[in-house]
């Protein structure tokens, strides 16, 4: 085990992450630290920051140091955003941190922002043909993103602060300041000639502004879920937030629910930004990101020095297994013959390869609540699941991933779903059901942990499903214990199940 902190100084805060990683390359973040300081106010109104944030910054750093050290972190990574790269004194800052500190500050570019950024968010979202968007204090980042490469890139020097000043938008907005503004962003974005010709999947927000329009609509919308990574909201619903905030004066916003409070008085400038941009590139589907710059120097340190797994969802999933002490045999057993049963019997529940996220994750963590305690481990299965650290699956698909798990016993438990009836549908629940007694019949088929079920052969007819198991073993044990799902498989399927040794 080793620990690693990482340092961010921002336009608006200074974040540390303090981070665990194994010896397999996988990392949790086992503390967080947030001090706000308005580093980009000083840049708007002198271009230097001023000897009180000196003072704080420096007074700052040197607790996360003692942090990281006390905690026992053998490295530490900082870097400074638009915060230093802009200011006019960043030359006597810097080696004033680095003689008093022993901290070495990497100010990073607009391009390696935008790359970490990137970094930390293509190993956290399935990412297809996507526009990310970064509104930060002085600067608006735009990249083009597509799998795993940035197409196209820019940096416009508008930000929600320097916005915010120009057009008078930090406490009442009046009509015509809110028109030049939105006349001055356009002016901006109309030179973009891949932004208006590129039509995009979705829009991937990150950053503090973004992620509190997230938060706000999770808030008005009675949301079951708070998490705001992956969160998905539609230009509707920012164009219903934007024509709330622009209503209410400084004080107002400070109060409005889901609002964070250091944000009130530049919020309007920067979801003025971003409302813009979505709707000049008419796309309705926008994820927000909780993952960004800090995550993306961590997945490059960890890509620098441990192999881990390309696919997201897998190194997620190997994290919890890992973390918990599961068995991965038996986790991987089950997911392979979940696997197969569910492409065999595709003609009976209809169901595509977009299930398959949910299958290997619900089938892989189905026993993780035997962490906490093997009795009911199937309801602890299901809260470690829908609050794991689980990337690359949608707010639904991880609800479905638990409430699979949670049905893999062969009792009559019921998952209590009906609190998220905004994320989950009627036709989802019959997937979970449909999905859900193949789990119970593949953990039957290795409940003796070893592997018995090397190959298996599925037909079916209009009265029954036959399941014709090969093994080396004897596994009349295997087969009786999956057939104790036969009852409900009848409920739900409609036909007779058999199970028999070839």
């Amino acid at each position: 085990m080793n620990r690693v902190g990482i340092i961010d100084i921002g336009p608006s805060s200074l974040r540390l992450i303090l981070t665990e990683v194994n010896e397999h390359g996988y990392f949790k973040i086992i503390d967080e630290l947030k001090t706000s300081i308005r580093l980009c106010h000083d840049l708007v109104t002198d271009y230097g920051i001023c000897n009180e944030n000196f003072k704080t910054i420096l007074s700052t750093l040197r607790a996360y140091k003692s942090l990281c050290t006390v905690s026992g972190a053998n490295k530490i990574f900082a870097v400074a955003t638009e915060s230093l790269r802009e200011a006019k004194n960043k030359d006597v800052l810097l080696p004033l941190i680095k003689k008093e500190l022993d901290i070495d500050i990497r100010v990073l570019s607009c391009d390696e922002e935008i790359y970490y950024n990137f970094l930390g968010i293509k190993r956290s979202i399935y990412i297809g043909n996507s526009l990310m968007i970064e509104v930060a204090g002085t600067d608006t980042h735009l990249a083009w993103v597509q799998g795993d490469k940035i197409l196209k890139s820019i940096t416009l020097p508008i930000g929600s602060v320097n916005l915010t000043y120009k057009f008078n938008l930090r406490d009442r907005i009046l009509p015509q300041d809110l028109t030049d503004t939105f006349e001055f962003i356009t002016s901006k974005l109309n030179d973009i000639d891949w932004l208006m010709e590129t039509k995009f999947d979705s829009i991937i927000g990150i950053a503090s502004t973004v992620r509190n329009l997230g938060k706000i609509d999770r808030v008005r919308k009675r949301y079951p879920f708070d998490i705001p990574h992956n969160y998905e909201l539609s230009d509707i619903d920012v164009q219903e937030i934007f024509n709330l905030l622009k209503c209410k004066d400084y004080k107002q916003r400070q109060k409005l629910d889901g609002m964070e409070p250091e944000l009130a008085d530049i919020i309007v400038g920067g979801t003025a930004i971003f409302k813009r941009i979505v709707n000049m590139v008419q796309c309705n589907k926008i994820i927000i990101s909780g993952r960004g710059l800090r995550e993306g120097l961590m997945y490059e340190y960890l890509d620098n020095k441990y192999s881990i797994p390309e696919d997201i969802l897998n190194y997620s999933i190997n994290e919890i297994l890992e973390t918990l002490n599961c068995d991965k045999n038996h986790a991987l057993n089950v997911f392979k013959i979940a696997y197969n049963l569910f492409n065999s019997l595709k003609p009976l529940h209809h169901l595509g390869d977009e299930y398959l996220n949910i299958i290997k994750t619900s089938s892989m963590l189905h026993d993780c609540g035997i962490s906490i305690n093997y009795y009911g481990h199937h309801k602890h299965s299901f809260y470690i699941i829908l609050n794991s650290y689980i990337n690359g699956l949608t707010h639904k698909e991880l609800l479905m991933s638990a409430a699979i798990a949670a049905s893999h016993r062969f009792n009559s438990y019921q998952t209590p779903l009906s609190p998220f009836s905004s994320v989950i549908s009627q036709l989802d629940l019959r997937s979970v059901k449909l999905i859900g007694v193949l789990i119970k019949i593949a953990e039957g088929l290795d409940r003796s942990l070893v592997g018995a079920v090397k190959k298996l052969q599925v037909s079916f007819d209009s009265h029954t499903v036959t399941i014709k198991v090969s093994s080396d073993i004897d596994v009349d044990f295997e087969i009786r214990q999956a057939l104790r799902a036969s009852e409900k498989f009848r409920e739900i399927y409609g036909k007779e199940l058999i199970i028999e040794a070839i």
